[in-house]
């Protein structure tokens, strides 16, 4: 299993893209939160005691990048027909899946931390450096860190399974923007209607701006964090079934 996971890692880590995603990402962050969210302000945001959290949330949208790059580290080797020599250099296509996991997981946890703790830092900043000053904040350390850290987890692995599902670069991007932008709206508009909320992507972005604490309850078309984050458990699992068998299967000769 070892020496999978260190392949693995090595070819995370000796891929360009990943650098160039990692630093595209930290500049629009650290850009954004500066200017947008800190130096423009507007006068009644800086009295909001909820302003440093809502730019933790608001700039973790870009977690889809992490995504991007779990899509990658799959997708290069089809592309490239290297899969191969992944799948005959371990005993076990169960280990190079299992690998695969570990290594997006670390991956989306630590760009998810790092675009967590940059945006309000960069934000706070922007408004110090206009001569502004925000209203004491409330910062729900605990509940914000794990929320924050589940959704850009789970955006690594919902882009993972696309990966390994259609094994190709870039019908995986594709829908990696198709499915929760345009597929999961209309499927509530035209069908499912309150429902909609059970959807993957729908209960994931409700893990990130659900109640955060015992202060508020959802709405009756809405979800807790915790059961969104639940129901999208049930989907990661249903998912990682379907890939882990096409993946013991596909090219099996």
């Amino acid at each position: 299993m070892l020496p999978t996971l260190k392949a693995e890692f090595r070819k995370l880590l000796t891929v360009r893209s990943t650098y160039l995603i990692a630093g595209l990402v930290t500049l629009l962050v650290a850009f954004i939160s500066f200017l947008f969210e800190g130096w423009q302000l507007k006068p009644a945001a800086l009295h909001d005691p909820n302003q440093l959290s809502g730019d933790v949330t608001g700039a973790l949208g870009l977690t889809v990048f992490g995504a991007i790059v779990a899509i990658l580290l799959v997708t290069h080797e089809y592309r490239y027909n290297t899969i191969m020599y992944t799948l005959t250099s371990s005993n076990s296509r169960s280990k190079v899946l299992l690998s695969k996991f570990i290594v997006v997981s670390l991956y989306a946890v630590l760009l998810t931390a790092l675009i967590g703790t940059l945006a309000p830092v960069m934000s706070y900043l922007g408004v110090t450096a206009h001569g502004h000053t925000l209203a004491p904040q409330t910062l729900h350390y605990g509940s914000l860190a794990w929320r924050s850290l589940f959704y850009g987890w789970g955006y690594g692995m919902a882009g993972l399974i696309i990966a390994f599902l259609a094994r190709n670069q870039v019908a995986s991007i594709v829908a990696l923007f198709v499915v929760p932008g345009i597929i999961e709206q209309l499927l509530g508009m035209w069908w499912l209607k309150h429902n909609s909320v059970y959807l993957p992507f729908s209960s994931l972005s409700q893990v990130l701006n659900g109640p955060a604490t015992g202060s508020g309850m959802p709405t009756s078309s809405s979800l807790s964090s915790a059961k969104a984050a639940g129901v999208y458990i049930v989907y990661l699992v249903v998912g990682w079934v379907v890939a882990w068998y096409m993946f013991l299967k596909r090219d099996a000769n």
